[in-house]
């Protein structure tokens, strides 16, 4: 059937074609005479005729690359024809939709021999992830970062604003006191930067508005949120007393009420001053003080602690969450609640990524470094964030 539409498609064609000169009309086989496959003669020969990609954005031009040769006649390029242009989503010459199309060139030489040749081309939605190539089983890659240092809307710092976010201060600009936790950092955009393929967060030890620490806080909430799938981050974080790095996810929007009644998922904590071990939790149940939540710890083996580059990762799907520590898994959890709300809930809303270099805070009592850890910079280096839907 696709060969008939195409044989009438290139007919019609060949009539328009020819139908302002009768004397080059070439002879049009019927039904009992059948178009060949290949036509006999000194056939014009298609180079660089091939099925294309593009993406939505690009300027299409059909006849770009290709060039059209006769053995006796030479270069005839210019005699090359293309139909199906009217189906693509074209403005001007600028690409606004997307799909997969066909289009068949014909040419016809001096010696009216002719030749098609049908090909497709495919339409794509810009993809904001195309440096990152990581594949995993049964999930595909729904959004990432591997830090290159590159990108349309990067701040002074390098950091990727069409990812990223900035969390700054101390936590009133979102109703909180020391962001709830008694943490002692006033964040900054100026702690975070992007150089030589990590982003690396420092916290120091700098009086800024108010407080005695500075550090950042980066978040996706306005750029990127995704509910279920696998959220994974290749992260190396500094040792000491009163240090508190977290790599966790919020819910996007507060669907069941206010902390902890909507939920809160860490990934990966840790205290400075235990780096042989990290801790990942679940936070749910009602409204603080009534909220509830469950953790467990995974301690390192071979004698490595957080100040080595580890790959931290739930996958979390609608009635289970599964915590990794390089692809081990240490924490299964099946069972959560909202007050007022039907299980999955409140696991059942898109979240939000964030990451951050606390200083203090109630998760390790209080705590505070010592002066003397900054003479060497306290930093949190991420070589990769990684998010997967199942396939």
């Amino acid at each position: 059937m696709r060969k008939t539409i195409q044989r009438l498609m290139m007919v019609f064609m060949l009539f328009f074609l020819f139908s302002c000169d009768p004397t080059l009309t070439p002879d049009i086989p019927d039904d009992d005479d059948p178009i060949t496959e290949e036509p006999i003669g000194n056939v014009p020969v298609f180079i660089g005729l091939d099925d294309r990609v593009y993406y939505v954005g690009d300027t299409f031009d059909p006849k770009e690359g290709i060039t059209i040769t006769d053995p006796e006649d030479g270069d005839i390029t210019h005699e090359m024809h293309v139909l199906g242009l009217d189906d693509l989503p074209l403005e001007g010459d600028q690409i606004t939709g997307t799909g997969t199309y066909e289009l068949v060139y014909i040419v016809i030489d001096s010696d009216k021999n002719w030749v098609n040749q049908v090909i497709n081309v495919t339409f794509l939605d810009v993809v904001t992830i195309d440096h990152c190539s990581y594949e995993r089983d049964n999930y595909v890659l729904t959004w990432c970062d591997d830090f290159t240092g590159q990108g349309d809307n990067l701040n002074a710092r390098g950091v990727d604003l069409d990812r990223w976010g900035f969390q700054l201060g101390t936590g009133s600009d979102f109703g909180l006191v020391n962001w709830g936790n008694n943490e002692q950092q006033y964040y900054r955009s100026e702690n975070a930067v992007v150089d030589q393929g990590k982003l690396i967060i420092e916290a120091k030890l700098e009086t800024y508005g108010g407080m005695t620490y500075t550090s950042s806080r980066l978040y996706t909430k306005e750029t990127f949120s995704q509910k279920y799938g696998r959220f994974e981050a290749m992260i190396k974080l500094p040792v000491g007393e009163g240090l508190w790095p977290a790599f966790w996810l919020m819910p996007r929007d507060s669907v069941y009420g206010t902390w902890a009644n909507s939920g809160e998922i860490d990934i990966m904590e840790a205290r400075g001053r235990l780096p042989w071990e990290v801790s990942s939790a679940l936070h749910f149940g009602g409204q603080w003080p009534d909220n509830r939540y469950t953790s467990k710890t995974y301690t390192f083996t071979d004698g490595k602690t957080i100040a080595d580059e580890h790959l931290y990762a739930v996958e979390w799907d609608e009635t289970e969450m599964r915590f990794y520590v390089n692809d081990v898994l240490y924490h299964t959890i099946t069972e959560w609640s909202s007050t007022g709300h039907d299980y999955p809930a409140p696991f059942d809303q898109p979240f939000y990524i964030i990451m951050n270099l606390a200083v203090g805070g109630g998760f390790d009592g209080n705590r505070l470094p010592p002066a003397s850890l900054f003479d060497e910079p306290v930093q949190m280096e991420i070589s990769f964030v990684r998010v997967y839907q199942r396939a």
